[in-house]
C-alpha cells in the first residue's frame, strides 16, 4: 500500500503539469535547491564546493644551511694541540773535575796509583835540569820516568765520569809531552796510553799512544780526540797508564786535559 500512495503523488504531480519539488537545503543554511523535473529523478546529493581545500601550505623544502646536510649540527673545529717544542739546543759540557791538576791539594779529583808513593804522579816537580816545566798552572801529570830493578813497573792516574744522555759528540783534548834516555831509534821500550775504559779497566778506545821512540824534546804537543763510540749515559773511567823497563827511563806527561761532551739538557 505504501508503494501504491507513493505512485498516486507522482501521478498526480505529472497531472498538473511540471509541479516543481524540492529538497530541503542543505545543513548549513545553503539557500540553492535542486529541482525534481518529473518521475523518476532523485534528489542531486548536496551541494559540495567544486574545490576541495587545499591542505595546508608546506614549504617546497626545509630551509637549508648553505653546504650542510638537513639537521646537522655544526662539529666543532678539532682541540687545539700544542706545538712540539723547539728543537733541542746542544750545549757543550766538561766532564773532568780539575782537569788542568791545578785544584789544590794535588790530585783533586784523580786517582792516583805511583810506582813509588814517595813520587805521586800529580805534581809540580821538575827534573833534576829543570824539564817538565807544567803546560799550564803548576801541576801536571808524570807518569813513569822509573827504572824498574828488574822486569817492568807501571803507574796510573784516572778519574771516572758519567757521560750526560742524549750526548752526540765527545772529544777529549790536551797535551803531552815525552823525555826518554833510551838511544834506540828502532825498538820500544817504554809506553805509555790515555784511553777511556770502562771503571773494570777494559779499554774502550785509546786516544793517545806513546813510546820512548816518540821524544817532543821538552815541547808540549797538543792533542785532539772525538770518541769513535757511543758512551751516552755510561760512567766511563779517563785513565792515564806508562810502564818503563829496567833500564833508561822515558817520562811521559799529560796537563791541561778536557772531556766535553755535546748533548741536550
Amino acid at each position: 500500500m505504501t508503494r501504491f500512495g507513493l505512485a498516486a503523488v507522482v501521478l498526480a504531480g505529472c497531472a498538473s503539469g511540471q509541479s516543481a519539488l524540492f529538497s530541503d537545503a542543505p545543513p548549513g543554511g545553503d539557500d540553492a535547491k535542486v529541482y525534481l523535473d518529473g518521475p523518476g529523478e532523485v534528489d542531486a546529493p548536496p551541494h559540495i564546493d567544486a574545490a576541495i581545500d587545499a591542505p595546508p601550505h608546506i614549504d617546497a623544502a626545509p630551509d637549508a644551511r648553505p653546504d650542510a646536510a638537513p639537521d646537522a649540527r655544526p662539529i666543532d673545529a678539532a682541540p687545539m694541540i700544542d706545538a712540539p717544542p723547539d728543537a733541542c739546543v746542544p750545549v757543550t759540557t766538561e766532564l773532568l773535575l780539575n782537569p788542568a791538576f791545578d785544584v789544590t791539594p794535588a790530585g783533586t779529583s784523580w786517582v792516583e796509583q805511583p810506582i813509588d808513593s814517595s813520587y805521586p804522579p800529580i805534581t809540580s816537580d821538575t827534573s833534576s835540569t829543570g824539564n817538565f816545566v807544567a803546560q799550564s798552572g803548576q801541576y801536571k801529570a808524570w807518569l813513569g820516568g822509573f827504572v824498574a830493578g828488574s822486569g817492568t813497573v807501571s803507574d796510573a792516574v784516572y778519574q771516572d765520569v758519567t757521560v750526560p744522555a742524549g750526548t752526540t759528540q765527545l772529544v777529549l783534548t790536551g797535551y803531552y809531552n815525552v823525555g826518554s834516555d833510551e838511544t834506540t831509534t828502532s825498538a820500544v821500550y817504554d809506553t805509555a796510553f790515555l784511553a777511556l775504559a770502562q771503571t773494570n779497566g777494559t779499554v774502550i778506545a785509546t786516544a793517545v799512544s806513546l813510546t820512548n821512540l816518540g821524544g817532543t824534546s821538552d815541547t808540549w804537543v797538543p792533542f785532539s780526540y772525538t770518541v769513535p763510540t757511543n758512551l751516552s749515559g755510561q760512567t766511563v773511567r779517563v785513565r792515564m797508564t806508562s810502564t818503563n823497563d829496567f833500564s833508561n827511563a822515558t817520562s811521559f806527561l799529560f796537563d791541561t786535559l778536557s772531556l766535553k761532551a755535546t748533548h741536550c739538557p
